[in-house]
């Protein structure tokens, strides 16, 4: 079990239990109790048997749990019920849904994020100029076509990368289930975490995680969760990824081949310890006069979504500095 900020991972088998008032976890090498005052969302990584008082109390708390496998694919997520969701403001969010212009728009703009962030990143890293379609994005005139420009531009991107990195960490090309290379999997393993984060961050809100616009709701339970994801991929994972592996932390013994290439628990670690930092780094946002943590940032956003779909504010994505 990891603990970071606010957030506790919990990488190995076990259970939690309640004792008076507090969650402990514990397995045959372990006990530990954990701070649920302090807790902003759990992440589980593999067989955990959960009782049905930590899940009140858990409720009580209103402390969301993610589960994933061991190896990191998203199974679910345990909500306490309707936290802050507004009926008022979810039907308004349906209704953006179901009205196709309204739905692209917003669409459009998660792929122009994504987009953004992603030549950014390449500028910084000194490996190329990414060409943004902006008018092929801005014309796009169904949800497919639009998935379509975001995965070309996506594959131009992982070109570039290939520049920037050593010859056993090289992506090649994207595999996901399973991942077929080092690179590849620790893409789908910090995916994964974020996905987790962000559902957290949409939990703080009004709106509904499962009502997505550039993704099928019917994908995922908390789809919106993708949605946000495009956007912060590069800025948060890739970027830590990178670092990871030109700086030579990441090692071929912290990956294990299992029909497939998984992180083992060591590389686990390394990953989550340096996705955290960035998490907890500070930028500041000109709209609030002060800085915040990349992890509050997460939340600006989605409440920037929301002021879209309430108050026809524009919404514009959050592109990183250069």
């Amino acid at each position: 079990m990891i603990k970071m900020g606010e957030t506790y991972y919990i990488l190995q088998s076990g259970s939690l239990s309640k004792v008076n008032e507090s969650v402990v976890f514990q397995n045959q090498n372990e006990k530990s109790f954990l701070p649920i005052e302090n807790i902003d969302e759990i992440l589980v990584f593999g067989n955990l048997t959960i009782t049905t008082p930590v899940l009140q109390l858990l409720s009580k708390k209103n402390i969301p749990v993610f589960l994933y496998s061991h190896y990191g694919w998203y199974i679910s997520s345990i909500i306490p019920e309707d936290y802050l969701q507004s009926g008022y403001v979810i039907t308004h969010q349906a209704a953006y849904y179901n009205n196709p212009d309204l739905r692209l728009k917003l669409a459009r703009s998660f792929v122009l994020g994504a987009a953004k962030n992603m030549a950014k990143l390449c500028k910084r890293l000194r490996i190329g100029n990414l060409r943004v379609p902006v008018n092929e994005i801005s014309k796009a005139v169904s949800i497919s076509e639009l998935m379509g420009i975001e995965g070309n531009i996506h594959i131009k991107y992982l070109e570039l990368l290939d520049l920037k990195l050593p010859q056993d960490f090289k992506v090649i090309s994207r595999s996901r289930m399973p991942p077929r290379n080092y690179i590849n999997s620790m893409m789908s393993y910090l995916y994964s975490v974020l996905y987790g984060i962000i559902g957290s961050q949409i939990f703080s809100t009004h709106l509904s995680p499962s009502i997505s616009f550039l993704h099928e709701p019917s994908e995922r339970r908390s789809s919106l969760s993708l949605d946000i994801a495009e956007i912060f991929r590069p800025v948060f994972c890739d970027r830590v990824i990178l670092k990871l592996i030109n700086l030579k932390i990441m090692k071929k013994s912290d990956f294990i081949d299992d029909n497939g290439i998984y992180l083992n628990e060591a590389g686990k670690r390394k990953v989550l310890v340096a996705f955290e930092e960035k998490l907890r780094e500070t930028v500041y946002v000109s709209s609030l006069r002060r800085k915040v943590s990349n992890k509050f940032l997460i939340r600006l956003e989605i409440y920037k979504v929301e002021k879209q779909i309430m108050e026809n504010k524009q919404y514009k994505p959050y592109i990183m500095r250069d």
